[in-house]
């Protein structure tokens, strides 16, 4: 149906802005829902974060729903308490204060900017609680720290004082307990417990040592122990440990016999305590009266160095007042050779004896200073008559030079002559009357050389002359012609003297040679001796 402008139509067909609508208008039903926004965030107190965040764990990110921060704040406190037990920060109390300060500072501001985004809870008693909660975190945490705090000292303090006591073993499980769970703890004072740990350890291996009887390990120990540690409070019983192990050391050494090592302790003993001053000195009186060496010199060097020691050293103790008894019977077994007539054998230990010039030894001395010219005379007697002519020289030598006044030097001198004769000719000769002696039958010896001789006959009796040269004869003889000596004895010069019957051998010296005549038997030849020098071929 038609219209006219201005008129309303069904079908639109009198109005042209209804035909140009049905062109772009969409039918579809569309969905009447309206978009899902996100929910806005919890309500939350900025005072209960920033309270929670300063137990320094993250626990006010928990509280304000950020788990990844939670986890992070956690795992870098962890790592920051394992850093601070590596470097002992209980050694740098200041320096890890700072660096908790700066943390708990880092957590709580930011704590509270993250809070902020928060709606505040509109409940006054929510906030209240929340408040509550946190304060009650900071609470526990701060007590935690400070009784671990008061643990760790109290482990400290109760380690020390076992130490103080001598209790090294409890003592080390204290220092344990304060090297390791508790080095964190203010106050501890690690690298003490350290120091005091370590004596402890050394002073508690010497004290094993002690208790399984290993003596010198023990003193060794205990020495060591108050050279590295002399201002231990252990000190005390260090010593009184190191007495003790000097003490049965000693003891155990006198039990076996070992006197010489047993003294050497008991000096080290006695410096460290003189009250066993009594008991040193029993064992020196013990080794002079058992002394270790076989060889009868040493024997009477030990007995009497070690009386000696107990005069000098010890003379308050009773043992000084045995001294002498002891003295008169280390003289006795020295001189027992002396005594036994083996005077040979006695020679060394009296001379050691008769060299004494200490006042406790004036009487042995003595005894020994008169027994010796005797020894020394027989010694050399006896090598005589055994054809030791080499060594009885050498004796009767000693005996003339070092007693020319005594009563007996004549026999010496006679001796003497003999055994120069016997080494000369090789004979075996016997011992002759003393010097001076003279037998019946008259010899006269004449010396048929422009040469000086010295002339010695040894027999029953021993002579000794020097006869000088003869200006008219020849200086010696060629080898087969001595039979033209002494062609005649007028002018020749001559010696006689009276000799008993029976062998004698004569040896005469000119200057550095020696001529052997052949023996002489006196009363059974000629009564004119002629001495000649035969020249080498």
């Amino acid at each position: 149906m038609g219209g006219t402008p201005g008129t309303w139509s069904p079908d639109g067909a009198d109005r042209p802005e209804a035909v140009a609508r049905q062109e772009w208008f969409d039918d579809t039903p569309t969905d009447p829902r309206l978009p899902v926004l996100p929910p806005p965030p919890p309500a939350r107190s900025r005072a209960a974060a920033v309270l929670l965040n300063l137990t320094g764990i993250g626990v006010g990110y928990a509280y304000l729903g950020r788990r990844v921060r939670a986890w992070v704040a956690a795992v870098v406190a962890v790592a920051l308490v394992l850093i601070a037990c590596s470097i002992d920060a209980a050694e740098s109390p200041r320096l890890w204060l700072a660096v908790a300060v700066v943390w708990l500072a880092a957590l709580a501001l930011d704590a509270h900017r993250l809070a902020a985004r928060h709606p505040r809870p509109h409940d006054r008693s929510a906030r209240t609680a929340a408040v509550l909660a946190g304060a009650l975190a900071g609470v526990v945490d701060a007590g935690a720290d400070a009784g671990y705090g008061l643990a760790g000292r109290a482990a400290r303090d109760d380690a020390t004082a076992a130490q103080a006591a001598g209790d090294c073993a409890t003592a080390t499980a204290g220092f344990d307990a304060v090297t390791g769970p508790y080095r964190l703890a203010p106050g501890a004072d690690v690298a003490g417990a350290r120091r005091a740990r370590v004596e402890c350890e050394d002073y508690q291996r010497a004290v094993e040592s002690r208790q399984g009887d290993r003596h010198p390990r023990a003193v060794a120990g205990f020495l060591r122990f108050r050279q590295d540690h002399p201002d231990s409070v252990l000190g005390p019983f260090a010593r009184e440990n190191l007495v003790e192990s000097y003490a049965a050391w000693a003891r155990e050494l006198t039990e076996d016999q070992r006197l010489d090592d047993a003294v050497v302790v008991y000096r080290d003993l006695v410096e460290e305590e003189p009250s066993f001053r009594p008991e040193a000195a029993r064992t020196y009186l013990l080794l002079a009266r058992t002394p270790s060496s076989t060889e009868p010199v040493e024997r009477a060097r030990e007995a009497v160095g070690a009386l000696l020691v107990v005069v000098d050293e010890f003379g308050d103790t009773p043992a000084a007042a045995e001294v002498p008894g002891a003295l008169d019977a280390a003289y006795a077994e020295a001189a027992a050779p002396y005594a036994r007539g083996e005077f040979c054998n006695a020679l060394s230990p009296l001379e050691h004896f008769a060299e004494l010039t200490h006042q406790a030894t004036g009487k042995v001395a003595g005894e020994a200073r008169d027994a010796l010219p005797r020894a020394v005379l027989e010694c050399g007697l006896g090598q005589l008559r055994e054809g030791r002519s080499g060594n009885a020289v050498t004796t009767l030598e000693r005996f003339v030079t070092a007693y020319p006044g005594h009563g007996d030097a004549a026999q010496a001198r006679s001796a003497l002559i003999s055994a120069k004769v016997a080494v000369g000719t090789g004979a075996r000769l016997p011992v002759p009357a003393p010097l001076g002696a003279a037998g019946p039958v008259r010899v006269t010896f004449y010396n048929g050389v422009n040469a000086p001789v010295s002339v010695r006959v040894a027999g029953s009796t021993a002579h000794e002359f020097d006869l000088p040269a003869c200006p008219s004869c020849p200086p010696s003889f060629a080898p087969g012609t001595g039979g033209a000596a002494c062609p005649s004895f007028a002018g020749l010069p001559g010696h006689t003297m009276g000799l008993n019957a029976g062998e004698h051998h004569v040896l005469g010296e000119y200057l550095s040679a020696t001529d052997l005549a052949e023996p002489l038997d006196a009363g059974g030849g000629p009564d004119l001796y002629c001495l000649y020098l035969v020249r080498a071929s």
